[in-house]
């Protein structure tokens, strides 16, 4: 049950995440007119459709940095707090943009503002009402600064440095490390979960096809088990319908509104699951080092056996000790999820978490799995672009849930990493990518790699063009997102390049009606052998007593031509 949780909150998040805000980025520089000190630079967000800032450095126009005004909280709306004894004329003012203190949108405040002869504005975040630039008329320069200690940096720059001046800038995003990091984070994963997928899914068969022969199951007293899950009576591929499909979607579909509605609330028991589910994820993929430490000649210490309302545990010493370092790692995940470096255990854990996932829900066939990856690719394109036509401020349901809304926490379903590039837009923000662009597609390439070892495939042809294609749907999804700058359905390009290529090779290779029916033909087709053979045991029988019948009357007709008088 815990697994089919996860996996639905885990497939949520299908989406490609630029983090950047409406407008564009650009750069505050504060030269602080001091030969042995560097200038500082802070990340800005600003809105040509409103007004324009300089293309370059050398264009931009300084101004004293003791023009800076701190509004704190006053309300710059136009129906917020009177402005008049301000003393505003030839300031440059600082105001928040908070919806709590203000809520309207940040053109309406720069219009009320610029009314007051200022030199130009700069506002703390950039949250407001969605706005058309058209109605409005901006003659000042502005720009939101989006780090939280930025007015504060500044203010103590006008403190410590009189005579420092700034100015703002355009900044052309450049391409980022931290977008290699992702990609081989996510390839890596899905290349070791599909292998390890198809390897346990062909050893399950070739196992449950011994016990058929035998027809007997040994069970073998005093021998140290592992804990994962795994005994004889685990099928080969989960047992799934369409028709369960389609009710898996409309579940995710249900926890995704959920989510924006309750964000606050429903968050940490998010957090709860993930912890759960990856201390059991990375107890599940160590667990084979561990049991290949009881081949070596080392003492063994067997525990009492425990059961629990919901599992039942039979466990060594180093298996034990296992289990606690995997709660451990999550339970300072948890705590310390805040911090600077959190971001290495965040993907520690769901990379483990992605990996024992694959390994565990085993797809039968390809007709599954391309009912799951079509509708997974309708839903995302719905939940992000569809929703900002209809949903209040024209907000996509998919991208608020993903960044957290305004929300000091953010939900763990995500690869993340820092941004690698030392311009200031980067230094505070994140490079982000659901586990579901790498579960879904994963979900394929596991059964691919599954079916090329049971029917034995050269090369390991479709696994192969499967992973090839999965990269390449990456690739076209980091594009595309620094062409748009703008959040993307990753689904949207990985779900036809890798279903694609997989259809058409097995169409071509004649394979494509096996792969379609997958286990359940292979299932079919062995009830059938052994009914036939039943069923040619049972003639041959019967046409051998038929035999012996019309011998035994060709003798007694025999013997009575021979012998009149026995007639």
């Amino acid at each position: 049950m815990l697994k089919c949780l996860c996996l639905v909150v885990s497939l949520l998040y299908s989406i490609q995440i630029a983090q950047c805000a409406q407008g564009e980025y650009g750069l505050m520089v504060v030269d602080k007119r001091v030969e042995s000190e560097k200038n500082e630079s802070f990340c800005l967000i600003y809105y040509p459709s409103l007004i324009e800032i300089a293309p370059n450095s050398s264009q931009a126009k300084r101004f004293p940095i003791s023009v800076l005004k701190d509004l704190n909280v006053t309300n710059a709306c136009n129906d917020g707090d009177d402005l008049d004894e301000l003393d505003l004329d030839d300031t440059f003012p600082i105001f928040s943009s908070n919806l709590t203190i203000a809520n309207c949108s940040l053109a309406e405040k720069i219009q009320r503002l610029q009314q007051y002869k200022i030199l130009g504005l700069l506002s703390e975040g950039n949250y407001g009402k969605n706005f058309n630039a058209s109605d409005y008329n901006v003659s000042v320069l502005f720009g939101a600064v989006v780090e939280r200690t930025a007015k504060q940096r500044l203010m103590n720059l006008q403190a410590n440095y009189p005579e420092a001046v700034f100015y703002m800038y355009r900044d052309d995003v450049n391409f980022d490390m931290s977008t290699v990091v992702i990609f081989l984070m996510a390839v890596g994963t899905v290349t070791l979960g599909s292998l390890w997928s198809g390897y346990a899914k062909q050893s399950l068969r070739i196992r449950k096809e011994r016990q058929a022969e035998s027809h007997e199951v040994r069970d073998e007293e005093g021998v140290i088990k592992p804990q994962d899950g795994v005994g004889e009576e685990e099928d080969i591929s989960v047992r799934v319908s369409p028709i369960l499909i389609m009710f898996f979607v409309l579940c995710m579909c249900s926890m995704l509104v959920l989510l924006y509605f309750f964000f606050n609330q429903l968050v940490y028991v998010i957090m709860v699951m993930f912890c759960i589910a990856s201390s059991l994820a990375m107890y599940s993929c160590f667990e084979p080092l561990v049991m290949a430490t009881y081949a070596l000649p080392l003492p063994v210490f067997r525990l009492p056996r425990m059961n629990l309302l919901i599992c039942r545990l039979d466990l060594e010493f180093r298996q034990l000790l296992l289990l606690l370092l995997s709660l451990g790692t999550s339970i300072v995940w948890f705590i310390f999820r805040k911090t600077d470096w959190s971001w290495i255990l965040q993907d520690f854990l769901g990379i483990l978490f992605s990996i024992n996932m694959l390994k565990v829900l085993r797809l039968p066939s390809l007709r599954i799995c391309t009912c799951l990856l079509s509708s997974l690719f309708f839903y995302d394109i719905f939940f992000v672009f569809i929703t900002p036509t209809f949903m209040k401020d024209g907000k996509s349901v998919m991208v608020e849930v993903a960044t957290g809304h305004n929300s000091e926490e953010q939900l763990p379903m995500v690869l993340r990493v820092p941004h690698l590039n030392p311009d200031p837009c980067y230094s505070y923000t994140y490079s982000l990518l659901g586990f579901g662009d790498i579960l879904v597609p994963g979900l394929l390439l596991a059964f691919c790699h599954g079916f090329d070892l049971m029917v034995g495939s050269p090369y390991k042809l479709y696994w192969v063009i499967s992973c090839i294609s999965y990269m390449l749907g990456l690739v076209a999804t980091f594009i595309s997102l620094y062409l748009m700058n703008a959040a993307q359905p990753a689904l949207l390009y990985l779900v036809p390049f890798t279903l694609i290529p997989i259809i058409l090779t097995a169409w071509q290779r004649k394979e494509l009606a096996c792969m379609w029916e997958g286990d359940f033909q292979a299932t079919t087709k062995s009830d059938t052998t052994d009914s036939g053979l039943i069923e040619s045991e049972y003639v041959q029988e019967e046409s051998e007593n038929y035999e012996n019948v019309i011998n035994d009357e060709d003798k007694e007709e025999d013997s009575s031509q021979a012998d009149p008088s026995a007639k």
